[in-house]
């Protein structure tokens, strides 16, 4: 074929390409199993596949099939699912804790491993302790995910106190336990909170395709009863008010047992709502996988990332997830040296739709209406 004579057709695009965040958002467990279960990590396309898995199957000690079970009996999630498994020691509890920081320190890696990046990490049974909060704390912000912890309080003193201790905009921390019906023991057991959280948060994600930007607030979870009870009293002051303060979610008895509150534990007040950290998050991961095929590539492909930005924005903003935006290049940063280096940079203002957490009705009570009386003596 000949380029230098005749008719030469090239074919190319400078339009926007679509960008979009997955309604499938990955979830990581991190739970115990005895030595019959090789530790590390395994992923599945779905809870169920996870329970049916050989390895994970054989499982005689620990929470791994506890937990794995009640998701799916409660939840039946089909969502990309990463169990890292730490094992038990009877013995030594220290040497279980390490393993368990372990299993969390190592999905960090999972990106790397499995092609998927986590976004929801529950620990079974361990995030009551700081070190394993630490531990929790740093893997999701290393991975851009949001995690649980367990207080297991007492009171809302002891809540409080163990808050206090937490500063991060990637977790959330849980004021009490959940109780269920275990048809392993016939019996009530207790459930940890982080991974039923985690459960729900994925359960939501995949209720709608802009699911990742509800709250988890005021849901219905299929539960029987919390460990630690809470006075709640709708539209007057009760013993939940002093933890939503705190940012500290709890459980309420209204129409069946309630998440209350949903927020985070950072120092930022901007970033303690956690419904707002993940639409950006998960905003910013869609943008990097939407536009990074223009790397390295001509102004005609920088036009078009920037033309799938504004796209994507205003898609954002039809899908109600968004109120408004605006997408420019940020010259003050984009210098004559910069765009020699090829280095160009890019602003993106937007504010989330709010959700409601407060409604507030006042009853007036007034005289215009006297003339009624004399219409119907009339």
């Amino acid at each position: 074929m000949s380029i230098t004579r005749g008719v030469v057709v090239d074919v190319v695009s400078t339009g926007a390409r679509p960008i979009s965040v997955s309604s499938t958002i990955p979830i990581a467990l991190v739970l115990t199993a005895d030595s019959a279960v090789p530790a590390g990590m395994k992923y599945f396309d779905s809870v169920k596949a996870a329970l049916a898995d050989p390895e994970l199957s054989a499982a005689t000690d620990g929470n791994l099939l506890k937990y794995l079970q009640f998701g799916e009996d409660k939840y039946g999630l089909v969502v990309p699912l990463i169990v890292s498994v730490a094992h038990i020691d009877a013995l030594d509890p220290t040497i279980e804790k390490s393993n368990v920081i372990t299993a969390v320190n190592d999905l960090a890696t999972a990106p790397s491993i499995f092609g998927i990046r986590p976004d929801i990490i529950g620990v079974g049974d361990w995030s009551t302790d700081i070190d394993v909060q630490n531990a929790v704390v740093a893997t999701a912000d290393k991975l851009k995910a949001r995690a649980f912890v367990d207080l297991d309080a007492v009171d809302n003193a002891d809540a409080i106190t163990k808050r206090d201790a937490l500063g991060s905009r990637r977790v959330t921390p849980v004021f009490t336990n959940l109780l269920d019906w275990n048809t392993a023991l016939n019996a009530t057991d207790e459930y940890s909170a982080s991974v039923v959280l985690a459960y729900l948060r994925a359960s939501i994600d995949g209720s709608k395709d802009i699911g990742y930007s509800y709250s988890i607030s005021n849901r219905v979870i299929p539960v029987s009863g919390v460990k630690t009870v809470r006075e709640f009293l709708a539209g007057f002051q009760d013993e939940t008010d002093p933890l939503n303060e705190k940012q500290i979610t709890s459980f309420i008895n209204y129409s069946g047992i309630r998440t209350w509150n949903y927020e985070t534990c950072d120092i930022d007040p901007i970033w303690q709502d956690a419904r707002r950290v993940r639409i950006f998050d998960l905003a910013a991961f869609a943008v990097i996988d939407g536009i990074f095929w223009a790397v390295d590539r001509d102004l005609n492909a920088l036009d078009a990332a920037l033309d799938s930005l504004r796209a994507f924005m205003a898609n954002l903003v039809g899908q109600d997830v968004m109120l408004g935006f605006n997408v420019y290049l940020d010259k003050d940063l984009t210098t004559p040296t910069a765009i020699s280096n090829g280095e160009f940079y890019f602003t993106i203002e937007a504010q989330e739709t709010p959700s409601p957490a407060l409604i507030k009705v006042t009853f007036d009570r007034v005289d215009a209406y006297s003339s009624v009386v004399y219409e119907r003596l009339a």
